[in-house]
């Protein structure tokens, strides 16, 4: 659930000549890390507890905020894409836009491809012992057809939404402040009465039909909070609100029987208000000082998308076999960090020498193509 090194121009070295903001890497960093919490707590536990009273209440709130991932990255996304200027670079012509769909899918689907595929491939052979025609179907199925049950679903989303990129990028510029946020506006509104009438018993579901619908909202948000970003009095009227909008969107399975918390692919308003103060928070009100911090962060930030697609196997297969069985909450909770502090090192190793040996000099191969 990442945004890739250079699915944008100014993640690597910043918009139209300025300064990288680092930021933006921290909050790909932060991402990140809350993802890989989210498969620990959630995925790939050796043993699924049953938790109860104050443990279990704990577990909840914890789930939710690492939830944040997901429209993080999103967000950040959205920001960094819809600067695309494909249409405008060369009016009539297709070739913008082939550069621009080239360029992304050399730093979005290639190393998807690689890492995705060749992991899935390795562990159809070794682990399933399927045969090499096997191994071949089913990590093409998993690859293009599991997006409901695979944990690389965000990278069937965005692919999705970086198709439409150029067109979203117009529309955003030509609709200005005052489109933007009444876009916005009409999207809660929306993902507001879905939720409500569903609470209810009574789903309108004619508000599908919706275009800005769902999680594409925090793609446009992201572009919008940047470009139009709210007053600091705003920003801290939302910080006051988030801890409220979480405790809501906590308690909603507990006081409506049968509803599911919404902190996955449902647009909740309450979620969303945490979401976006956790944007904000990190991009405006936090700023790391030391120079050698920013350039930990930096660094950090550019496995990312890499730790991502392989953190989820290298869990399962290496990690979460070889840890301890918890037998009560305090066990749960430090056996928890410690799967996590394992996940997270061995997904960063195996980024640093797979980036080096494999994936770079892949890209920078695939970059050479003139279009």
């Amino acid at each position: 659930m990442t945004m890739p090194d250079s699915v944008s121009d100014a993640a690597g070295a910043g918009v139209a000549g300025k300064p990288r903001d680092v930021n933006y890497d921290l909050l790909r960093v932060v991402a990140m890390c809350l993802v890989i919490g989210v498969h620990v707590i959630n995925n790939y536990m050796p043993v699924k507890m049953t938790l109860a009273g104050s443990a279990e209440t704990v577990r909840s709130v914890l789930f939710a905020l690492f939830m944040v991932c997901n429209p993080l990255f999103i967000m950040v996304s959205g920001r960094f894409n819809l600067t695309c200027d494909a249409g405008q670079a060369d009016p009539g012509s297709l070739a913008p836009y082939v550069r621009y769909y080239y360029k992304r899918f050399v730093s979005l689907i290639v190393p998807y491809l690689l890492y995705a595929g060749g992991m899935g491939f390795v562990a159809y052979l070794v682990i399933d012992h399927r045969s090499v025609g096997g191994a071949v179907s089913g990590t093409l199925f998993d690859l293009f057809s599991g997006y409901d049950d695979s944990v690389y679903w965000f990278v069937f989303m965005l692919a999705g939404f970086v198709l439409a990129t150029p067109f979203l990028a117009a529309m955003m510029r030509a609709i200005g402040r005052s489109g933007a946020w009444l876009l916005i506006g009409l999207a809660a509104a929306v993902a507001a009465a879905e939720q409500i009438c569903n609470l209810a018993g009574y789903p309108l579901t004619f508000l599908q039909s919706f275009p800005w619908r769902g999680l594409l909202a925090y793609y446009l948000l992201g572009f919008v909070l940047e470009y139009y970003p709210p007053s600091t009095r705003a920003r801290r009227g939302l910080y006051a609100l988030a801890p409220f909008a979480l405790a809501w969107t906590v308690a909603t399975p507990y006081l409506f029987v049968g509803q599911q918390i919404q902190v996955g692919r449902t647009l909740t308003v309450s979620f969303a208000v945490v979401v976006a103060a956790v944007f904000l928070f990190f991009r405006y009100d936090v700023h790391p000082a030391s120079a050698r911090l920013r350039r930990g962060i930096t660094w950090l930030s550019g496995y990312s998308y890499t730790i991502y697609l392989v953190h989820s196997p290298l869990s399962k297969v290496l990690i979460g076999p070889r840890i301890p069985a918890p037998t009560d909450g305090w066990s749960y909770a430090g056996i928890s960090v410690l799967m996590f502090a394992a996940t997270l090192l061995a997904a960063l190793a195996f980024a640093v020498v797979a980036d080096a040996v494999v994936l770079k000099p892949v890209q920078r191969l695939l970059r050479k193509v003139r279009l």
